[in-house]
């Protein structure tokens, strides 16, 4: 039986017979970066959606909340009061609207929209733009890419348990305080739910939470200015492969890549430290079936564990967090099959710096 890539002295988990893990000689292709994708097909994102490769686009110039849930497969804007149309936008926007989420505590822990499509992909890219409160505290849920075969018509949590290759598997980016290593709302990195994902138990053990990949060195979210974010997933090529792979983008520029022979680290529990040292990362076995696609995104902010006192998302003394509420702003979404990259020269704002630093 052909064995996983060992990373560290715990056993890996073994793979399929006749499984297809990549050669350490086999060097991982280049990602595109800034002004390489798609958005430069389109300046200002101007008749973006029409691109062969985009699946969906949401601006937020729809009159009101009503309008914009109405373009999505399901929404949660608990009393109305989590949901709500912004003139805050970033300098790059052709548009004058995002959509302002605002987490409550004691009436609401966030909310979320959420988007599945008729026919999966084997790859998807989401691009964002987003803005953090200057006082905001630490997240604990936040967006995420998923492939789901037969899935309903809501989205589905799948904290403590592993899928098995055959229905499902999802990949989140998130802010990670890492336990106050890093300010409000944390430090950004990916959460991935997959067949062999490990378990924070350690070897054998039963109950699965999203293993963390964080880049080296760490991408500190901001508060009070806006970012331009994309993040991708890419199946494995066929159900034998272990060929898969999950990036991110900060403002165009490539901040955490993890696929096949790249990058070089250690697994320590159920989290892969990047570093310079240890052995290049195996891919992703994320299926077994070549019709589980790609096929929903989940716009999702959710401050449960910082509102229930979880000491994990608690800030150190002297560090600003509101305890008792958090904002977030998000615009100019699109969801794609290739690199889509930062709005290209927006007309009406054209020239300005991608990292806005407008007051709130």
């Amino acid at each position: 039986m052909a064995a996983l890539l060992v990373l560290t002295s715990a056993p890996a988990v073994a793979l399929e017979q006749g499984a297809v893990t990549p050669k350490p000689t086999e060097r991982a292709h280049e990602l595109p970066q800034l002004d390489n994708g798609i958005a430069a097909r389109c300046p200002g994102d101007a008749g973006i959606e029409a691109d062969a490769a985009v699946l969906f686009t949401e601006g937020f110039e729809e009159r009101g909340v009503a309008d914009v849930v109405a373009r999505w497969t399901d929404a949660d804007n608990k009393g109305g009061e989590v949901l709500a149309i912004s003139s805050d936008v970033s300098l790059m926007s052709a548009g004058r609207q995002s959509l302002e989420m605002t987490a409550t505590r004691g009436r609401n822990t966030g909310g979320h929209l959420w988007k599945l499509f008729d026919r999966g992909a084997d790859a998807m890219h989401v691009r964002f733009y987003v803005k953090f409160a200057g006082d905001h505290p630490y997240v604990d849920k936040f967006v995420r890419i998923g492939a789901l075969r037969d899935a309903g018509g809501k989205p589905r949590e799948d904290r403590g348990y592993r899928p098995d290759g055959t229905r499902g598997f999802n990949v989140s980016l998130v802010p990670g305080g890492s336990w106050g290593r890093f300010g409000p709302p944390g430090a950004w990195l990916m959460q991935s739910y997959w067949r062999q994902m490990r378990s924070f138990q350690g070897p054998g053990g039963g109950v699965f939470y999203g293993n963390s990949f964080a880049p080296s060195p760490a991408q500190q979210a901001a508060r009070g200015q806006w970012q331009c974010m994309e993040f991708m997933v890419k199946a494995n090529s066929a159900p034998e492969r272990h060929d898969g792979e999950q990036a991110f983008w900060i403002d165009g520029k490539l901040a955490g890549r993890w696929g096949p022979n790249t990058p070089s680290g250690k697994w320590l529990a159920d989290s892969f430290i990047t570093q310079e040292s240890g052995q290049l990362f195996e891919g992703f076995h994320w299926r077994l079936r070549d019709d589980v696609k790609l096929n929903n995104f989940w716009l999702r902010y959710d401050l449960a564990a910082a509102f229930e006192g979880n000491r994990q998302f608690q800030p150190k003394e002297g560090v600003t967090a509101n305890a008792d509420a958090g904002r977030v702003w998000f615009d100019d979404i699109v969801i794609a099959t290739e690199y889509i990259g930062p709005i290209f020269h927006a007309p009406t704002k054209a020239g300005s710096d991608l990292r806005s630093t407008d007051a709130q």
